[in-house]
């Protein structure tokens, strides 16, 4: 055997150094071997003789009997009435919730807490050997290690009595919480090996060594053995000593009761609606609401009463039918168990159950909610697992493998990791982060959690208080407390001027290490009708700080800068920092970090889009019904059995087929629904999803770079933006659908299940007709597979390399607005000059009204909804044209509006193309946002959101070129603005290069090669845009620039590589060939050039350069580039 610095260690010093590992979150999934080790370890002592090799052979093989993977954290908080305790939680699963909650039972039974002061005071000394780890209140561990970690001597040295206590830090905690020391004692080890190896064989570990975590050492110190028993020793002693105060019968109905309000509170939140509470068999059953034809049954059960639950569940679910005729009823429990016998709950099927943390745990996932998690019940009765699968691991594979059970190959029986819950977990414990901490103006502790809409880097905190409008900052030794006080529509305000102010205090701290405050303070934050800001010190620890309204008509680039320094000043006025500097130093760390905390105020920017109008409700594609909708599709084709590839010319008949099938799907729906009042919904959502993609990104642009300089960032958002695109483009998709097939109907609501598999027939029409795109384009690599099981596997390479143009794009936006903004103010975007006689004459021959007139209706509309107060209006045709369009146009141009910019079932006629009707186009004539106002029933609607958005995009067309154009003159006027652009570009990039002012730089633009000119060629090669010659590294580079348009859906830039592959690259390429071919010609330009100097061609684009997308037979020596690319390194072109 190897021998190992701690195989010389002598008597205690060896269970000094087991017990230190056991604290190490490196060995946070060896728990068991830990405890093992040191119990042999102690036994040995008492012998006076260690066995290094027995105790080597469990720490590195353990009891293969025992072992289990880590399913708790390695370190949790215990939250109690009167703080925050650290505990170990090691194999104890339930142990630090139910103590938690029986804690909070005595405070609200107004039971003697000194009762219980002994377990305060072992939760003190659990508390005070996590902090010397400086361990956090949450902490995962490794769960995936693989063998022990032992540390080394220096290290061990360091840490060796961090689980020790000596006489004085014991008495000082049993002094803090009135313990007498021989209640120590009585807890303290003395176990024999006989009765050690009993209790092993009986219940597979030694009661007496967990509930006796002490050890007394020759040296006076106390030693414990193994932290993490000090949980479930105070956890015993807690329910023995309320046991013995209320009786256990009491007790348990108490506990039932804080379970009852505590699911009640939970799944109230927004899950469903409450619809009553009734006991059957004793045991309490919850009734909620959660669809138009679903009811949760929710059986209460705490096992120790021991009740009938296979006859209550029965007899609750006959209750329901008999109450609820014809409704579904989705049954499940949540289960509790105080004792740790492990009593077991008899029932006849598969029900879905959890404990009331795993719960909370289950009801915090994305969007999740009662429909969804009765989603989860009907998939897994569909599975075969394996027996005493645990609910919770099974839930969170279901969660990670994106809400489905699938696997391309289904296995006959299902095992389940157990532990695999561990990273939900952790997510969940940790991004709460809830702990105890003393609110002073009330003179108690309140339980507070990270506070949800900010990075969480940043340790802001919302506490669980009836008192709205309070926020805490944890500093590094103090706590800042602001509490807003204000008008309801200053809210927003309030809250985004109180995170300012914490954040900049926070950053004082983490980037100066000083203290911004000398003592936990608590500011009552007005916002108030008074001329300037006033602050004065209410006591020791409060202050009152007053904020004019009025800053709110300030601009947003010194709005933010005047709150902070007056905060700095109040602070520092009111004795309340020890820091001279504060103010000083405070705004020089302002004034150089980049972006700002608050959003609201006054801004030229501020559009109708960004205005916060009531209507902002979400909705998002169900990903287990996007599966469920690919079972259907392989239901549908039939063609299991083997796995098939088929080429493109039958990729597309079975595509179309399938695109037949989803379409009437989706018309056999919708034409169940009340399609009025579906237009109605649909509308809002494409209302909300406009504001939410807008605020999403205007949020992210500024808050990202004020965040950065903390090093913080946010998570998710580039998703939400994806996700929101997306649902604008559906809800156009169904608009078009209902108008064009003048689906008619006057059914009732929809269920939210119609809804989810609407939506997800939806989300495959869109992503089947970007395949069908792909498969008309005949890409390499996107052929169609059927699978064994006859589902479809469409080519994810290649979608996924195409999606990652428009990825790209998005992230350069969110990511990089920086650039965006050098980019645009380098090489502004083109923009159409509305009074020009061409375009003018060429509107109005193309759309039958002059733009002047287009933009009265669209602001007279949006105008009108303002003045009713409705962001979504519905009113009779008649109304709108002698009304909203009173006094703006004619019969004739009502004619001509009406014929090219309200949608209508009229359109879907032989004039019609069927691809016109394909959602995942762009610039189509039937979409919604070249058509915002919808005729229907006699009816128009229209969203204010949706008509600015249809503005904004046909201005950005008419712009850059892509408008519509089927007349001569809009023909006419397109070709001048892009040949317009195209010299713009032109001369913008060569006066980026120019502006370097490098001396060893030539830069010239349209340099001409043929013949009798400086660049003699034997026929006309075109022109070279711009040329440079670096005579530093002797280069040659020409670039052939191209202000092609961005493209918006995967046929745009199928269209943009074809147009390159097809016209512009073949000359592209002779022009380099000749270059290369003839270099001494440039001498012209530049006489020092000799053959040492090379040639380099550039295809460069505006926006993102679609050829780089794809792939090519044919290769070149071409480098494609775009303009963002070159404002970012302009030395990028000579890499």
């Amino acid at each position: 055997m190897k021998n190992k610095f701690y195989h010389n260690l002598k008597r205690e010093k060896v269970l000094k150094y087991l017990s230190y590992l056991s604290v190490l979150q490196e060995n946070s999934s060896f728990c068991y071997r830990l405890e093992m080790a040191l119990v042999e370890a102690y036994l040995m002592w008492k012998r006076g003789k260690h066995d290094w090799f027995h105790i080597d052979r469990i720490l590195e093989y353990g009891n293969p009997q025992i072992e289990d993977p880590q399913e708790r954290l390695f370190v949790e908080t215990v939250n109690t009435p009167i703080g925050s305790y650290k505990v170990f939680s090691a194999f104890y699963l339930t142990h630090k919730y139910l103590l938690c909650q029986l804690l909070f039972l005595v405070q609200k039974n107004k039971i003697d807490r000194n009762k219980l002061a002994i377990v305060y005071a072992i939760l003190e000394i659990s508390n005070e050997i996590a902090n010397r780890f400086n361990y956090s209140r949450n902490v995962c561990g490794k769960y995936d290690a693989e063998s022990v970690y032992f540390s080394n001597y220096k290290e061990y040295g360091k840490y060796k009595s961090y689980t020790c206590f000596n006489k004085a830090e014991v008495n000082s905690i049993l002094a803090k919480y009135q313990v007498e020391e021989k209640y120590l004692q009585l807890l303290s080890l003395c176990l024999k090996r006989k009765e050690y190896e009993k209790e092993l064989s009986q219940l597979g570990h030694s009661d007496t060594f967990e509930l006796h975590p002490f050890l007394k050492l020759d040296s006076g110190e106390f030693l414990v053995l193994f932290p993490a028993n000090l949980l479930r020793l105070a956890y015993r002693l807690c329910y023995g000593i309320l046991v013995k105060e209320l009786g256990e019968k009491t007790l348990l109905s108490l506990i039932e009761k804080e379970m009852i309000q505590e699911i009640g509170f939970l799944l109230q939140n927004g899950h469903g609606s409450f619809i009553g509470q009734n006991n059957y068999q004793d045991t309490p059953f919850l009734w909620f609401r959660f669809d138009e034809d679903k009811v949760a049954n929710i059986g209460i059960v705490l096992a120790d009463k021991r009740a009938k639950l296979d006859q209550a569940v029965k007899d609750s679910e006959t209750a329901i039918n008999k109450a609820y005729p014809h409704i579904t009823i989705f049954t499940f429990l949540v289960t509790q168990e105080m004792a740790e016998e492990g009593l077991f709950m008899t029932i006849g099927r598969d029900i879905t159950h959890f404990s009331v943390e795993e719960l909370k745990i289950v009801m915090s996932q994305s969007r999740m909610n009662l429909l969804n998690l009765y989603y989860y019940d009907q998939d897994k009765l569909d599975q075969n697992f394996a027996l005493l699968t645990q609910e919770v691991d099974r839930f969170a594979y279901y969660c990670s493998n994106n809400y489905t059970f699938y696997r391309d190959e289904m296995p006959a029986i299902t095992f389940m990791e157990i532990g695999y819950v561990l990273s939900m977990r952790e997510k969940y414990l940790c991004g709460h982060d809830e702990h105890i901490v003393q609110y002073a103006p009330r003179g108690c502790h309140v339980m507070v959690k990270h506070y949800a809409d900010i990075p969480k880097q940043i340790p802001i905190y919302v506490p669980y208080m009836k008192v709205k409008g309070v926020l805490m900052l944890q500093l590094a030794k103090y706590e800042l407390w602001v509490h807003v006080k204000c008008k309801d529509m200053l809210r927003i305000f309030g809250r985004e001027a109180t995170i300012a102010l914490m954040n900049w205090m926070f950053t004082v701290e983490k980037k100066l290490c000083i203290d911004s405050i000398s003592r936990t303070l608590h500011v009552e934050l007005y916002i108030l009708p008074i001329s300037d800001y006033e602050w004065k010190k209410v006591n020791d620890n409060t202050m009152v700080f007053c904020v004019p309204e009025k800053i709110m008509s300030s601009d947003t680039t010194t709005l933010e800068r005047e709150l902070v320094g007056q905060f700095f000043k109040a602070i520092k006025d009111c004795g309340f920092s020890s820091n001279e500097s504060l103010f000083d130093v405070g705004m020089q760390l302002f004034d150089s970090a980049p972006g700002r905390f608050i959003q609201v105020g006054k801004s030229e920017n501020i559009t109708i889009i960004d205005e916060k109008d009531g209507i902002d409700s979400c909705y998002y594609v169900n990903s287990r019904y996007c599966d469920k909708v690919l079972s259907e599709i392989a239901d549908f084709l039939n063609m299991k059995g083997t796995e098939q590839i088929f080429d493109f010319a039958e990729s597309k008949k079975i595509m179309i087929r399938v695109s037949d099938y989803i379409l009437a799907e989706v018309q056999k729906l919708l034409a169940e629904m009340d399609t009025k009042q579906l237009l109605t919904s649909l509308l809002e959502l494409h209302h909300a999803m406009i504001y939410w993609s807008k605020l999403t990104q205007r949020r992210y642009e500024s808050l990202s770079k004020a965040y950065s300089f903390l090093d913080a960032t946010f998570d998710n958002q580039l998703d939400y933006v994806n996700e929101y695109s997306e649902m604008n483009t559906l809800t156009q998709g169904m608009i078009e659908t209902i108008v064009l097939n003048g689906i008619h109907n006057t059914g009732g609501k929809p269920r939210l299940e119609t809804l989810d598999r609407l939506f997800a027939l939806m989300h495959f029409s869109l992503n089947m007709g970007v395949y069908m795109d792909q498969l008309g384009e005949k890409i390499k690599g996107s052929e169609l597979t059927i699978l064994k099981n006859g589902r479809l596997v469409m080519p994810k390479p290649m979608i996924d390399k195409l999606n990652s143009y428009f990825y790209r794009l998005r992230e350069l936006s969110m990511s990089n607005p920086e650039l965006y903004t050098k980019l645009h103010n380098l090489m502004p975007t083109s923009s159409i000059n509305k009074n020009d006689e061409i375009f003018i004459k060429a509107y109005k021959a193309q759309f039958g009204i002059s733009f002047e007139t287009y933009c009265k209706v669209l602001t007279a509309s949006i105008d009108y909804a303002s003045y009713n107060k409705k962001p979504v209006m519905v009113i009779s045709e008649k109304e709108f044209f002698e009304t909203v369009c009173n006094g703006i146009f004619d019969e004739e141009n009502a004619k001509a509006f009406k014929a090219n910019f309200v949608l209508r079932e009229d359109l879907n006629n032989g004039d019609l193309k069927f691809s016109d009707k394909w959602v995942q186009r762009f610039n189509r004539p039937v979409q919604v946002t070249a058509r915002p106002w919808i005729l229907f029933d006699g009816n128009i609607y229209y969203s204010t959101k949706t008509l600015y958005e249809s503005w904004m995009i046909r201005v950005e067309r008419l712009n850059n070129g892509t408008v519509v154009n089927t007349t001569l003159e809009m023909q006419a006027l397109v070709s001048k603005v892009n040949k317009e652009k195209g010299r713009e570009f032109t001369i913008s990039v060569r006066r980026l290069y120019e502006s370097l002012s490098l001396d060893y730089l030539y830069v010239d633009s349209e340099v001409k090669i043929m013949p009798d000119k400086n660049l003699n060629s034997d026929k006309d090669l075109g022109d070279i845009d711009i040329l440079l010659i670096n005579k530093k590294n002797k280069q040659i580079v020409c670039i052939e620039a191209k202000n092609f348009s961005e493209s918006r859906t995967v046929y745009e830039l199928i269209q943009q590589n074809r147009k390159i592959v097809t016209k512009e690259l073949s000359h592209v390429i002779e022009r380099d060939v000749w270059c290369k071919n003839n270099i001494n010609k440039f001498k012209f330009y530049v006489s020092e050039i000799d053959d040492e100097y090379s040639v380099k061609t550039i295809f460069l684009t505006y926006h993102e350069n679609a050829y780089k997308y794809f792939e090519h037979e044919l290769e070149n020596d071409i480098t494609f580039l775009s303009a963002v690319e070159i404002v970012e390194n302009p030395m990028i072109l000579f890499a």
